[in-house]
């Protein structure tokens, strides 16, 4: 024999009931988890992000540090062959502007000038251009030019054929040739170097 519709009905209405009560207990733990799970990930994420700015931070700094050094090695060279502060300051600023107007980098004109200084040859902002231009129409860089034109006033030749340049010494006497022109012209460091710059011009 069946049980009584109302029992039935009462029964139904207590299970619904339990139901409801069990899917909001786990809607409650879900969002005490899930809540917890946001929390986790936005402490990781202030975590990653913290050590990312860090990072950032660092890397600007150790560039910032490795500037300085360049910088204070570039004006201990011009201080050297200038022979004042006060000089090397002045050059600096000149071939800072040179930089900025020409495809040549700071480093690449402050190394071209001490070189040049330094064998007892024009460091001037003509010859620096100069140079250069000869550089740049063979694929070179201002520094190559600069220790060929090095070379070059104490009598190596050899380097200058990198730059189409062939020189022929005889005596007191050099014969450059350069595109198909041969000139003469006395075989000392000045002639030599003028010869080289007007090649450039």
């Amino acid at each position: 024999m069946g049980r009584p519709a109302g029992t039935l009905y009462v029964d139904l209405i207590a299970e619904t009931a339990q139901f409801h009560r069990e899917m909001r207990s786990a809607a409650q733990r879900f969002d005490t988890t899930f809540t917890a799970m946001q929390s986790r990930a936005a402490a990781a994420s202030r975590l990653i992000g913290g050590a990312m700015a860090a990072l950032a931070g660092s890397a600007v700094l150790n560039q910032v540090i490795a500037v300085n050094r360049n910088y204070d090695r570039l004006q201990a060279g011009l201080e050297t062959v200038t022979g004042s502060s006060q000089r090397a300051s002045e050059e600096f600023e000149r071939l800072e502007n040179f930089a900025k107007r020409t495809p040549y980098t700071l480093d690449q004109s402050v190394e071209a000038y001490t070189r040049l200084s330094n064998l007892g040859l024009d460091p001037s902002e003509r010859a620096l251009m100069s140079y250069g231009n000869t550089a740049s129409s063979m694929g070179k860089d201002l520094m190559q030019m600069v220790e060929a034109v090095a070379d070059a006033s104490t009598g190596e030749m050899e380097r200058l054929k990198e730059f189409g340049i062939r020189a022929n010494q005889e005596g007191d006497k050099v014969r450059f040739t350069f595109r198909g022109v041969t000139t003469e012209i006395g075989r000392n460091s000045e002639s030599i170097q003028d010869y080289l710059l007007k090649i450039g011009e």
